[in-house]
């Protein structure tokens, strides 16, 4: 189609009928997305989590993917959304604000956030700026609006802190944190920070709490020698060896890794290094799961 050839009103009509189709358009990938969520399909097609699908395996950036997918995730638990969206009256960037939102709510008092309340702060959020969008959902749960500053002291003595990294030292720190997921299963960055003050301040002070090991026993040399494997595993199997039947795409994630046997103990698979594999948790347990499907079967 030629557009210069259209005058001024056939523009603007065309224009909105491109908009409107594009938000039916949207609201059809968050079906379809809800349900590869429900299914976790994607565990199936290689990836370690539904994020890691739809950045890597779609294509999506991962601002666009953490958008869709909280979307996705809000709209399974109010269906009434899906109106408000396509109607262009909801956004994602609206809505993503929203489940953010909730997240720290959640975390910071400890208790989770009714359908109701989720309902009624979106019946306030209608054809809303950005801007006014943080307003409401700030003063609806109480919660502070986040500043452009590089440091500021929160009304609950927080700090918020903005600040840039290398891509090397963001790669180091991403690194550090797939390296201890075991310990700190969280991605959030602040949590992880935490836990390494916390490591460092009693190395170097010498504080030890009950959890510590006092001295040798031989369930702790068990541990070092289950620990000595892994570590021995980790050497030739960085992450995740899932591989998908259909495709021949290997997960490759370095999140939560475990030790699997490739044939199980229950299939009298032994412990030798050769029946031995690195699996991230949703793998494993996937692998679990079909495997227990394969013995309710026989």
């Amino acid at each position: 189609m030629n557009l210069k050839a259209l005058d001024q009103n056939e523009l603007d009509y065309r224009m909105k009928d491109l908009a409107k189709k594009e938000r039916e358009i949207l609201h059809e990938v968050l079906e379809t997305l809800k349900e590869i969520d429900a299914r976790k399909s994607y565990l199936e097609f290689g990836f370690a989590s539904l994020f890691e699908y739809l950045v890597q395996g779609v294509g999506y950036s991962e601002g666009s993917a953490q958008r869709r997918i909280d979307a996705a995730r809000l709209l399974r638990e109010l269906p009434v959304m899906a109106e408000k969206i396509q109607s262009g009256e909801l956004n994602l960037s609206q809505i993503s604000l929203l489940q953010k939102a909730i997240r720290e709510v959640t975390r910071i008092r400890d208790v989770p956030v009714t359908t109701e309340q989720k309902m009624e702060i979106l019946e306030n959020l209608g054809k809303k700026s950005f801007a006014q969008t943080q307003q409401q959902v700030a003063a609806f749960f109480d919660l502070p609006i986040a500043q452009a500053t590089q440091q500021r002291v929160q009304a609950d003595e927080s700090v918020r802190i903005e600040l840039t990294l290398s891509k090397e030292a963001f790669a180091k720190i991403k690194n550090a944190q797939e390296l201890l997921s075991h310990a700190v299963s969280s991605q959030d960055l602040a949590v992880f920070l935490e836990y390494l003050a916390d490591k460092v301040i009693k190395q170097k002070t010498g504080r030890k709490d009950s959890g510590d090991i006092k001295g040798p026993t031989k369930t702790n040399t068990a541990a070092q020698v289950k620990l000595k494997t892994k570590k021995g595993l980790l050497k030739n199997q960085p992450c995740c060896q899932w591989v998908d039947s259909q495709t021949g795409r290997q997960c490759k994630s370095k999140w939560l890794l475990q030790v699997d046997h490739k044939q199980s103990r229950w299939a009298d698979g032994d412990h030798k290094i050769e029946n031995l594999q690195v699996l991230c948790a949703a793998h494993n347990k996937l692998k679990y799961l079909q495997e227990a499907g394969i013995r309710n079967i026989s």
